[in-house]
């Protein structure tokens, strides 16, 4: 293997060519096409002998390893991390190498692994599922600390695993109004990861009129795509897509992301005409 690693691509493209001419067979000469179908690999099946080696590692590694199969889809790995996940809390960090993993993990499609990711952040974060996290979380936001958004965030994520969400939601609500642009986005993003069914008119009202082009967007983004709602829940945002179409105070920037969204939620590639989209909804039964 080292000793192929050094040759040229030249080289390669020789020998490719005289395996070929000596009845090599078909498949070393395939190329796998990125097109089509998804190709298996392997089974996706978190091993037994891969279980007892994780049960050797440190619990940093146990949450690397797990979270890195999970986020490809093995088969047990999400399933490890709910067992160990509690046992991680204060003894696993979010450094760089797993803040990566967990921000690939907010962006898969699979909500189960997201979900992965937010427990994996409350143990990286050391926080307890308890109300006294939440009071502790709140208590910082009535301080003057500069880094008030950690605490939006965790509250979102304290919320979306069932502590104290209702707490959850007021306190970020609250603070979509805030002075502060970083307060607002981390407001934002709390509620797309809260997730709770009476999220939407918050973020809905927040895109129509934040006056920060970013905030808008952020909004926009946990309403389409981003944060831990389902796509049930995504679903219920489109009459009041639909009715910011034919907003005029919109700037055009702001009308393209509404667009954009409902291209998202519904699946549908329906241009930027009202008209179109309001004849999709009623065809759909609405």
């Amino acid at each position: 293997m080292k000793r192929l690693q050094t040759w040229t691509p030249l080289a390669i493209i020789v020998v490719c060519a005289t395996t070929m001419a000596a009845g090599v067979p078909q498949w070393l000469h395939a190329v796998l096409q990125l097109s089509g179908p998804a190709v298996a690999a392997s089974h996706a099946v978190l091993s037994e002998h891969e279980r007892e080696e994780i049960n050797t590692l440190p619990e940093q590694e146990q949450a690397y390893r797990l979270l890195n199969r999970a986020i490809n889809g093995y088969k047990g790995a999400l399933e490890e991390i709910e067992s160990r996940v509690q046992n991680w809390t204060g003894k696993i960090e979010l450094d760089e190498k797993l803040n990566s993993l967990t921000g690939v993990a907010y962006c898969s499609h699979d909500l189960r692994v997201r979900a992965a990711a937010v427990e994996i952040s409350l143990a990286g974060y050391g926080l307890e599922k308890s109300p006294r996290s939440v009071d502790e979380q709140i208590e910082i936001l009535h301080t003057g600390s500069p880094q008030k958004f950690y605490a939006l965030w965790k509250l979102g994520l304290l919320g979306n695993r069932g502590v104290e969400p209702h707490r959850a939601r007021q306190t970020l609500v609250d603070f979509l109004h805030d002075r502060d642009i970083v307060n607002r986005r981390w407001a934002v993003n709390g509620l797309g990861v809260l997730a709770t069914a009476d999220i939407i008119e918050p973020l809905i009202e927040v895109f129509r009129t934040d006056e920060s082009p970013e905030i808008r967007e952020r909004a926009a983004c946990n309403l389409a795509d981003a944060g831990l709602m389902t796509k049930e829940q995504r679903m219920k945002s489109i009459p009041y897509l639909l009715s910011m179409t034919d907003d005029v105070t919109l700037d055009s920037q702001t009308r393209g992301w509404v667009f954009q969204a409902l291209r998202e939620i519904s699946g549908q590639q329906i241009g930027s005409e009202p008209a179109s989209w309001r004849n999709w909804w009623a065809r759909a039964g609405h």
